[in-house]
């Protein structure tokens, strides 16, 4: 565990600070049971949905050779759109990328805002209809495009273009369960006269794994850290013992799976929560479950540092005591993009003391600006190191679906990757540690930043 002491701190305070960094210290040997039961739980997701110890592990009709069918379209003219559907940022983003013999990739993309007043699958296909309209009109787009849609919900796949919304999903609106997008939009498409065509609907993380296929076609793994976290691999479909379609399971090609990694840690016998973790469960609206995803994504990190301070606060450990700290009562006021803090190497910590006062009106001193910058080193990196075990779990199951004893190569892709640079190199470093005690070769990691899943939703439309 690293040492954590301040200079210039009282016992009090560094006393509770080494307490807060013992509990959210994990050790190599905790890492490694966390791949193992990260590999169990996507074992027993290809037997059946309902296993107690297992992830949902849903296939898509995407396979591993789309980088073939991405190669076969760029040896002639042709164009597809991407359609993003983000329900937990109420965004949609388009995309539309072209190809030529011998001409560099021509890519276009645009940001809409979902309404507020959006309250049935009809509305939401109806507004993203009328947003791909804007799109090729802006673009001046004229010909008959394919369109590939993804969405940030997990999808029941029926066909390569067909996918319900799954019942059992548990952060999304009611209106949308059951509901199949491509049907909606397609419907909604030709209701407004467009030449524009569904071809093609994956969940966000098949996407990003595809986009990833574009630059790395060797990709066999992706990894996006986003609001929230999951994950996707390529696997044999005789491994699935599940897969209903006939087509698929005859298939010796890998096919992709959503693993829906963020469902990691319910009725888990090594996540280990701390009692801060417990209260952020507590107080969220999905209590019970997403228990991984609360120790380790976007949405929360920020405020468990938050927790952590009105802890110190409580104790009287940090800020002068007339300090006005009303907002740092008010839960999820401390943004996981300020965790980037940490990184603030200046003498007198310039960028932490300015963060604090620009942000909640408190003047801090130098001791108190180490204490918030130590508090968000010891969450951002306990929460890299809980994702890399994880990520090495799934290296496991990938290499296992492959014929060769080549590396697994993984894609990650989120706004994690670019408001903070030390989360993702941990994430990467510790995966790579663990791999090596599972007697896996070290796996490749290709980090592609925020957004590339529109593209990849583009791209998946060439699929065969």
């Amino acid at each position: 565990m690293p040492d954590y002491k301040i200079e210039g701190a009282t016992h009090a305070q560094n006393a509770f600070l080494h307490d807060i960094a013992s509990k959210f210290s994990v050790t190599d040997a905790h890492l490694g049971e966390l791949a193992h039961e990260v590999h169990t739980y996507l074992t027993n997701g290809l037997v059946s949905d309902t296993e107690p110890k297992g992830l949902p592990s849903r296939v898509s009709y995407i396979k591993s050779t789309i980088s073939n069918d991405i190669r076969a379209a760029k040896k002639q003219s042709s164009m597809a759109l991407g359609l993003t559907i983000s329900t937990s940022t109420h965004r949609m983003k388009l995309a539309s990328i072209k190809f030529a013999p011998g001409a560099p990739d021509i890519i276009n993309k645009q940001v809409f805002h979902i309404r507020d007043n959006v309250d049935s699958a009809a509305t939401l296909c109806e507004e993203a209809a009328v947003h791909v309209a804007q799109f090729i009109n802006t673009h001046e787009i004229k010909e008959h495009v394919p369109l590939g849609v993804t969405i940030d919900l997990p999808l029941e796949e029926k066909s390569k273009c067909g996918g319900r919304v799954a019942e059992d999903s548990r952060t999304c609106a009611g209106f949308l369960r059951n509901v199949d997008i491509a049907q909606g939009v397609d419907a909604a498409l030709l209701r407004l006269h467009l030449p524009v065509r569904v071809t093609a609907t994956t969940n966000c993380v098949i996407s990003s794994m595809v986009a990833a296929q574009h630059h790395f076609p060797s990709t066999s793994a992706a990894l996006i850290l986003n609001h929230g976290i999951n994950a996707a691999y390529y696997e044999a479909p005789q491994k699935i013992s599940k897969l209903a379609n006939a087509e698929l399971g005859a298939s010796s090609t890998r096919v992709a799976i959503n693993t829906e990694l963020a469902r990691f840690g319910e009725n888990s016998s090594v996540v280990q929560p701390t009692m801060w973790d417990h209260r952020i469960d507590r107080e969220s609206t999905n209590t019970g479950f997403h228990v991984f995803e609360k120790l380790v994504a976007d949405k929360y990190l920020g405020e468990i540092v938050r927790n952590l301070i009105t802890d110190f606060m409580d104790a009287q450990l940090i800020f002068a005591r007339d300090t006005d700290v009303t907002t740092f009562s008010e839960p999820y006021t401390f943004f996981t993009s300020y965790m980037s803090i940490m990184e603030d190497t200046s003498s007198d910590l310039h960028d932490v003391g300015g963060l604090l006062q620009a942000g909640f009106n408190v003047q801090a001193s130098y001791v108190d600006r180490q204490i918030v910058r130590a508090l968000c080193h010891i969450v951002s990196m306990r929460a890299a190191k809980l994702v890399g075990a994880a990520v090495a779990g799934i290296v496991k199951k990938a290499s296992e679906a492959r014929d060769d004893q080549e590396p697994v190569v993984v894609s990650i892709s989120g706004q994690l990757t670019e408001m903070n640079q030390p989360y993702v190199e941990c994430t990467i470093k510790t995966a790579k540690r663990v791999a090596r005690t599972l007697d896996l070769c070290e796996p490749v990691f290709n980090v592609l930043g925020e957004d590339g899943y529109t593209v990849g939703a583009a791209l998946s439309s060439f699929s065969k």
